[in-house]
């Protein structure tokens, strides 16, 4: 009798146990779900702030990798151009400020007389006569050297470049450089022969004439945002 009841006794301490063994076994579970869940939210942040840290660091090496494409060496912007009437004034002012670069203005010695219409023969004539007039530029051929990407103002006149800048484009070495057109027009909005022009006498030079701003004169003076943003499109902005 003595053993049955141990063994009773036994059994059913057993059985106690095993009960109390499910339970809690039952109530962890919550709590073993709930850290998985954490844990999950946890990696999931780690996951999102790493994201954010590759993302940032493709973006700075995308912005790098930008302004190698865009310039070369030191990275040095000039910008450079002929006005008439004022309107390559404005937007090569803007141009400037908005990049940081050099402004350098191009004249010609013997001025433009001041009638239009007197003008307007005159640049017809030195086209007819394939010249080059003297010019007026405050530009060594050693400070040139010292620029990456040269901004190429002019107006259009007679569906070319102005040929004070056919002197100019003939005066120095563009080897290597890029250079990127800005122009104003009455009409002929893609610059004529231009882009065939600064192609043959900037030898060696990246001409993204496909890049270029084309204004209408009479449209220059309201269009100070949209060069801007022209600039910064190109990956200039300061």
């Amino acid at each position: 009798m003595k053993i049955k009841r141990w063994i009773g006794m036994i059994l059913t301490c057993a059985l106690i146990f095993a009960m109390t063994g499910c339970g809690a076994g039952n109530q962890t579970q919550p709590d073993d779900a709930g850290t998985s869940d954490d844990t999950a939210q946890v990696s999931a942040s780690a996951d999102d702030e790493t994201l954010k840290e590759a993302q940032a660091e493709e973006h700075s090496d995308t912005q790098t990798s930008n302004a190698g494409d865009n310039t070369t060496g030191d990275g040095k912007i000039l910008v450079v151009y002929f006005s008439y009437t004022g309107h390559l004034d404005s937007m090569a002012n803007w141009i400037a400020d908005e990049t940081g670069g050099d402004l350098i203005r191009v004249s010609a010695k013997d001025a433009y007389p001041e009638d239009y219409d007197d003008t307007v023969d005159r640049a017809k004539k030195e086209q007819d006569e394939n010249s080059r007039p003297e010019i007026d530029v405050d530009l060594t051929k050693e400070q040139l050297a010292g620029y990456d990407t040269v901004f190429f103002g002019f107006p259009v006149w007679w569906y070319d470049i102005p040929m004070p800048m056919y002197t100019f484009l003939d005066s120095y070495d563009f080897t290597g450089k890029t250079i990127i057109p800005f122009l104003s027009h009455e009409g002929s909005s893609n610059g004529g022969s231009a882009e065939q022009t600064i192609n043959e006498h900037a030898r060696g030079a990246n001409v993204r004439f496909e890049d270029a701003l084309s204004i209408r004169g009479g449209k220059v003076d309201s269009s100070e945002q949209d060069v801007r943003d022209w600039v910064d499109g190109l990956g200039f902005g300061k």
